[in-house]
């Protein structure tokens, strides 16, 4: 199979990015073997302390296109991208991560071979000098019809990974035919959503067993740092999610993971808004408050669903205290966690 006989559409949204990592970024997408490329930058800030580096790998043969918007979010940035692509598949690539040099080559000609509308590969989470991997499954997988059920229940599982948009390759006539976008009003969550909608519409999804991309643990990331509205935008996600379910009632076998989607996120609450550092809610009050926001009826419900499986060991521990009411527990293991990421952050 000729290696660039379709072409191939990587978008990337940038913001506050650092420019060692957004170099990097493009490198690997520069040292694919895969030549029919276009790369769809949107800059959801200004250009102006990017354009050297992209006036760098534009000298050296790689197709880029500029996109520049004021501060919108990833979701308009991306939807962006999509309308611009001309690539017969679509590739999303965060600007402080990487592809596998062969990354694009393993995804495309799979979907090609198998007539798959998504593709998705392995990936490697790298915590600075400790690389981690994860694999979705055992070797390829094909999901359509009734297996594909699997697949959508597991994109609401966040520890499988299939909820991420990277790391997958889109064939683009499904997602425009489908009107698969990414929800505007969203500024969390919002690749889960996205992959909730697209994987319910696909007729086919297959999985590779081969690591495609590398995530960068970043612990100085924006997701990471104390807003005041942070708990309501996953909350607005979540709701989100739950809506689409609603809207496909033939997909009522996804309420349980649905639970398991929205515990994942109120464990993300605990430690970058309810306990963070930087929380403006006196210590003092800071575990009233989260008892409080546990009594939403969002949470409420979820924590009624507790599938202690879907989630990794550390967890578990953590929900089982939030279920058993320790507290003092929660925000301790909150406080270990922000000990860990400044740990991450001098590596």
């Amino acid at each position: 199979m000729k290696l660039d006989f379709c072409k191939v559409s990587i978008i990337i949204p940038v913001y506050h990015v650092d420019l060692f990592l957004f170099e990097r970024c493009l490198s690997s997408i520069k040292d694919q073997n895969w030549r029919n490329l276009e790369v769809i930058i949107v800059f959801d800030e200004s250009i102006e302390k990017y354009k050297a580096i992209l006036e760098n790998y534009q000298e050296r043969d790689l197709q880029i296109i500029v996109e520049e918007q004021e501060h919108c979010g990833v979701a308009s940035a991306r939807n962006r991208g999509i309308e611009r692509a001309m690539g017969k598949w679509i590739m999303f690539v965060d600007a402080d991560d990487w592809l596998e040099s062969n990354a694009i080559e393993m995804l495309i000609s799979a979907g090609e071979e198998k007539n798959a509308d998504i593709v998705m590969g392995s990936h490697a989470m790298e915590y600075g000098n400790a690389v981690k991997m994860h694999e979705y499954k055992k070797g390829m997988t094909v999901f359509e019809k009734a297996s594909k059920e699997v697949f959508e229940k597991d994109v609401l599982k966040p520890q499988t990974g299939a909820g991420f948009v990277w790391g997958k390759a889109f064939l683009k006539k499904f997602l425009i035919e489908k009107r698969i976008y990414f929800n505007n009003a969203l500024s969390a969550a919002e690749d889960a959503e996205f992959m909730f909608r697209a994987a319910c519409a696909a007729n086919r999804i297959m999985y590779i067993g081969n690591i495609c991309y590398h995530y960068w643990f970043n612990a100085d990331s924006a997701v990471r740092k104390y807003r005041k509205d942070y708990a309501d935008k996953y909350i607005l996600s979540m709701e989100a999610i739950q809506q689409d379910i609603e809207q496909h009632r033939e997909k009522k076998y996804c309420q349980e993971a649905y639970f398991s989607c929205v515990l994942y996120h109120l464990l993300l609450i605990v430690i970058n808004f309810s306990f963070h550092p930087d929380s403006e809610v006196p210590r003092k009050n800071q575990i009233k408050e989260f008892k409080k926001l546990l009594r939403k009826p969002i949470f409420a419900e979820a924590l009624k669903h507790v599938h202690y499986g879907d989630f990794s060991k550390t967890r578990q521990v953590t929900l089982w205290c939030i279920k058993n009411d320790l507290y003092f527990m929660v925000k301790l293991i909150a406080m270990v966690r922000h000990m860990q990421f400044k740990k991450y952050s001098k590596r």
